[in-house]
């Protein structure tokens, strides 16, 4: 008689596990007639990783925080009616108070009548690219096999966390809401808006930002901006790979936190929460899976025998 070794029936345990959560999802927003592409995709790439083999599932086993992220922002319609009092005027007064714009205006509004073409281009781009950037590092440590690839996984999906409890608890209105309706209750019937984006679509003839704010299920979660959280996470991961990646990494994460409040879209405040939760999010994992399992990956280089140090 025969014995499957535990790492066998670990395999065997996570692979259907798996597979359930991609079918039940895919059934859940079929039955509730909110069924896109996108899922059927996402869903059934997950169930064929599980079985595809040793490597596929090796990224899935990183990879699948970002599957659990991606069904936690999807589905946050399931919870909006249990939001706490929308913040409109408040905040944008306390934003005024704190760090107030030439004129007593809040820093959104001081940029609606200052922008330029250079500006509308390297702010749109930096914020349609912040994401792409977790997922082109992930995909890097990946290959490179580094074990920061699980880590930087599990840290994007509890900053999200993070937000979406927030949303929840302190749900706010960005900048461009409180311009377009006042300061007076919240608009629940607001439809999303494109804000400073637009002009990014308009100067390249595109209709990137207008297709992507028109999904948006929540237009009360400005705080805390998941924008400029995201780059964090990645400075985070990256900083121990040398001075250039420190460098760059931070330079991003500057420019996106500047175009969050240039394009209208959420206040200083909220890039120093999104900034607080990124951080919160890393030091969390850092502590989880790298001080008490394997202290070597949180020094570990991005090539074979190479340096981490700067």
């Amino acid at each position: 008689m025969t014995s499957r070794s535990p790492d066998k029936t670990g395999s065997k345990t996570f692979q259907w596990l798996v597979s359930l959560a991609g079918v039940s999802h895919l059934v859940f927003v079929a039955a509730v007639g909110k069924l896109r592409w996108e899922h059927a995709v996402a869903d059934l790439l997950l169930v064929g990783l599980a079985f595809a083999g040793p490597a596929p599932r090796r990224f899935l086993r990183g990879a699948f925080p970002l599957w659990l992220t991606g069904v936690l922002l999807d589905t946050q319609w399931l919870w909006l009616g249990l939001r706490g009092h929308i913040h409109t005027g408040d905040l944008w007064e306390l934003e005024r108070k704190l760090f107030p714009a030439p004129g007593l205006e809040t820093w959104p509004s001081y940029f609606v009548t200052r922008t330029h073409a250079v500006l509308d281009f390297f702010c749109g781009f930096s914020y349609a690219a912040y994401l792409y950037e977790v997922f082109a590092l992930a995909l890097l440590f990946f290959f490179r096999k580094h074990p920061r690839f699980e880590l930087l996984c599990w840290s994007f999906m509890l900053v999200n966390a993070l937000g979406v409890v927030t949303y929840m608890l302190y749900p706010a209105a960005p900048p461009w809401y409180v311009m377009k309706y006042g300061p007076g209750p919240a608009d629940l019937t607001a439809p999303p808006d494109q804000a400073g984006t637009a002009r990014f679509d308009a100067l390249l003839g595109i209709t990137y930002f207008a297709k992507f704010y028109a999904r948006n299920p929540n237009i009360f979660g400005a705080m805390p901006s998941l924008h400029a959280a995201y780059p964090v996470i990645v400075v985070w991961q990256a900083w121990r790979l040398g001075r250039a990646w420190r460098v760059g990494t931070v330079a991003f994460a500057a420019l996106v936190a500047f175009s969050a409040i240039y394009l209208q879209h959420h206040y200083i405040l909220d890039v120093v929460a999104g900034v607080v939760a990124a951080l919160v999010a890393s030091m969390a994992v850092e502590y989880a899976l790298v001080r008490r399992e394997a202290p070597a990956v949180a020094t570990a280089p991005l090539m074979p025998g190479g340096d981490s140090r700067a």
